[in-house]
């Protein structure tokens, strides 16, 4: 019998299967706990042929367990509109995460911009099996024959889920704006505006930087005071931060960091009340006219646990 180097099949599989479990679940905790099962089983119950290559067998257990934790989280009520877990993606080599040097190049989203919370979004429209599907052959490079084992399914099926998980991405793809560095420096612009402009308190000079439609999530997971519906239309937007402002004052400290893909900001908040979130996480969307027209806040203490906050 094949003797089975644990720690080596860990340090090798365990960022694929965790960029893999993240981009399914949408959730860093979940994929963390993933991730760990997925190797309990390969301890537990490896599979009968241990000379073959693990990856596939691998990303099977992975894939089937991310898509039951999805269906578990649909199922479940939350309070207030639910956005991703934030992950810190500062720029660098990420080939590692994708499925092999036979992968298909019909790739379509690089893996920084599948992290954003734009795309994170639009995969809620989905279904689990279609996520899951998408995940794989559009951002991990999963061949159509590699897909369908995976899922354990005809490459026929792959093919008429794709196609419909693709339809439901229509409009993603139309406004999509994938990362580059002349992206980078747009957001990055518009944030140090915004900030600036929350600075002065000025209902007038924070709406200068919003779209018309713009729309602030704000996730609490109803541990902390947010809003329980998007607020949508820039005055509305603008007075909302200018009420947080009035309230609880600036942040205690910030940083601008890379998240999720975009320019954002990590922040720890005054608390006032038991109730008010002691740290906070902002990213946003543009416009085509660099105006801002998604914000997303994150205070759920659950989704920060992949980010660090300045002291």
């Amino acid at each position: 019998m094949t003797s089975i180097d644990y720690d080596r099949l860990f340090a090798t599989h365990r960022e694929h299967l965790w960029g893999l479990c993240y981009r399914v679940t949408g959730s860093a905790a979940d994929a963390d706990d993933l991730v760990q099962d997925t190797f309990r089983r390969a301890i537990e119950s490896p599979p009968p042929d241990r000379s073959r290559p693990w990856r596939p067998w691998l990303a099977t257990v992975a894939t089937r367990l991310s898509i039951d934790a999805l269906r578990r989280r649909k199922a479940r009520r939350y309070v207030g509109p639910w956005l991703p877990s934030p992950l810190e993606t500062p720029p660098g080599d990420e080939r590692g995460q994708l499925a092999s040097s036979q992968a298909d190049m019909e790739t379509r989203y690089g893996l920084r911009e599948s992290v954003s919370f734009a795309f994170l979004r639009a995969l809620e429209a989905l279904n689990p099996v279609q996520r899951a599907t998408l995940v794989l052959r559009d951002v991990l490079g999963y061949s159509g024959p590699e897909t369908a084992q995976v899922l354990e399914v005809s490459a026929d099926n792959v093919r008429v889920i794709l196609h419909r998980a693709r339809q439901a991405l229509s409009r993603y793809d139309e406004e999509r704006q994938p990362p580059s560095s002349s992206v980078d420096a747009r957001h990055q612009a518009a944030l140090q505006r915004f900030m600036m402009a929350l600075s002065s308190g000025d209902a007038a000079r924070i709406a200068e930087c919003l779209a018309q439609e713009v729309r602030v999530s704000t996730d609490g997971g109803g541990r902390y005071r947010a809003s329980t519906k998007p607020v949508v239309g820039r005055d509305r937007v603008a007075s909302f931060f200018v009420g947080l402002l009035l309230h609880g004052g600036p942040p205690v400290a910030a940083d601008f960091r890379l998240i999720s893909g975009r320019p954002g900001i990590v922040s720890r908040q005054p608390v006032n009340h038991p109730r008010d979130a002691p740290r906070a996480c902002m990213t946003f969307d543009l416009d085509a006219n660099d105006q801002i027209v998604d914000i997303h806040v994150v205070s759920m203490p659950d989704k920060l646990g992949a980010l660090s906050f300045p002291g």
